[in-house]
């Protein structure tokens, strides 16, 4: 039997990903959807980018600075030293489709000295997945934000390493379907791409900073891990563009990108992960021989031998036995669980938007990603700029 090349990928996919699924106790759950999914074919839909005009899209006079001002975070310790704020920013008012944000200026009253940062988490990147993960979740209560959630779901406690101490950082839930980012047209959950999400998070930038007017020329960066490879870059080439070509983007004053453990080109990042194994001596040379024989990884490929799928799956068991991100330590979950506990940051923000935030900040519920089947989404092979 030849199974499609999409396998390969798909694994690597998974591979990259697996702490997040793991999160969510749907590791199963998501082989299985990249398996059935590996039939279809991904488009590029960002290497032919061409520009479009945002004008009709731009500078919505919906919302105010004060209306998103955040006066305390539920269970938030004492002695916060800077200023919160989250809501919707607009970005498509035909389709009614907003994106949340968190944004947490710069600690000890630095605010305006210190640039302006915006980080995007990844997600799944799949022909048939949407790809996208909660920045508001992950991002700032897992990793670089002021806060860590306690072990109690409930209480908040200063992060020791927040990257706000050096600049005042903005998190995006992107795209739509992402957190609490939504639409009022459901088409839009399954029509997303990486030119979609470069557009509407450019029309989020150049519409929020007409809500926050003293961030307009502050040095700003875009950082992000996983698939932001793609969002990261793209967004800036997208910003250079209509900098360069409108004057749109002339409020936003690039500076540099930060990209972690990124998604960047298929073939590279699939072939890489299997090297990785055998350099750390968790495959055997047999198997990684026969990947380099048997497997192509280039995105022209249509289908892959019957040793090349063998190979493959053999090398996908040891996924099972790590973390992928530090293969060195230890597991945290028990392998006797048939469902990896929910995390902290997870069972706090499925809490009622209303009990978590006030209820102008919230409008809808909290999703940690969205990395459901539905119709191919457009995606790139690789990242240009």
């Amino acid at each position: 039997m030849v199974l499609r090349r999409g396998f390969l990928c798909s694994l690597a996919c998974l591979l990259s990903s697996i702490a997040v699924t793991a999160a969510l106790g749907r590791q199963g759950d998501a082989l299985d959807k990249l398996r059935k999914g590996a039939t279809a074919a991904s488009s590029s839909d960002f290497d032919t980018f061409a520009f479009s005009d945002l004008t009709s899209r731009l500078y919505a006079g919906y919302g105010s600075k004060e209306d998103d001002r955040i006066v305390e975070l539920p269970g938030q310790p004492a002695g916060v030293d800077f200023d919160q704020y989250g809501g919707y920013v607009t970005v498509d008012d035909r389709s009614g489709r907003a994106l949340f944000y968190y944004f947490a200026e710069a600690a000890g009253n630095r605010s305006s000295s210190e640039p302006l940062l915006l980080w995007l988490n990844g997600g799944v990147s799949h022909p048939q997945l949407r790809p996208g993960c909660s920045s508001l979740g992950y991002g700032a209560m897992e990793e670089l934000g002021p806060f860590r959630v306690m072990s109690d779901g409930k209480t908040l406690y200063r992060n020791p390493y927040a990257w706000n101490s050096v600049a005042n950082v903005l998190f995006l839930e992107s795209p739509a379907g992402v957190g609490f980012s939504y639409s009022n047209t459901t088409s839009d959950y399954g029509e997303s791409g990486d030119r979609k999400t470069a557009e509407d998070a450019f029309v989020f930038l150049v519409n929020w900073m007409e809500r926050f007017p003293e961030y307009k020329g502050r040095d700003f960066y875009i950082a992000g891990e996983s698939y932001a490879g793609h969002y990261v870059p793209q967004l800036a080439y997208t910003i250079l563009q209509h900098k360069n070509q409108s004057a749109a983007g002339a409020a936003i004053n690039l500076k540099g990108i930060a990209i972690g453990n990124a998604v960047i080109n298929d073939e590279t990042d699939a072939r890489g992960i299997y090297d990785f194994f055998w350099t750390h001596a968790l495959i055997s040379d047999a198997t990684v021989e026969a990947i380099h024989k048997y497997c192509n990884f280039s995105p022209n490929a249509v289908e892959e031998p019957p040793q090349c799928i063998d190979a493959a799956r053999e090398a996908s068991q040891v996924f099972e036995q790590l973390d992928i991100y530090n293969i060195y330590a230890p597991l945290c979950f028990s392998p006797n669980l048939t469902s990896p506990p929910k995390k902290p940051s997870v069972r706090l923000l499925r809490l009622p938007p209303s009990l978590l935030l006030d209820s102008s900040h919230v409008s809808n519920a909290w999703k940690s990603c969205r990395s459901t089947i539905s119709i191919p989404v457009r995606i790139s092979t690789s990242t240009h700029t």
